[in-house]
């Protein structure tokens, strides 16, 4: 094989990879919210990937606000309980 047919091997080779990993790519930076256009780093060959990883190792993420926990009804029903009966006591 000569190096024109090795060439576009890779390329194609890496065409495919890279359609692969945009979906996740672009699902993980709008959960994180980070810019929309990052994943397309992905499409450089070679230093492509290095790039978006680096990026998304070094550029500060935006801090979400903490979640509320999830309790079952009935937990929540006793936590009510337990706090009005400690408000009538006082």
């Amino acid at each position: 094989m000569d190096l024109g047919t090795d060439l576009v091997n890779s390329l194609l080779i890496h065409l495919g990879v890279t359609a692969l990993l945009l979906w996740p790519a672009h699902r993980l930076v709008i959960r994180a919210g980070l810019p929309r256009r990052w994943p397309l780093w992905l499409a450089l060959p070679l230093l492509g990937p290095v790039i978006f990883l680096v990026l998304l190792a070094k550029t500060p993420w935006p801090v979400l606000p903490v979640r509320q926990p999830k309790m079952h009804p009935r937990e929540r029903l006793k936590r009510e309980r337990a706090a009005a009966q400690a408000a009538a006591s006082e």
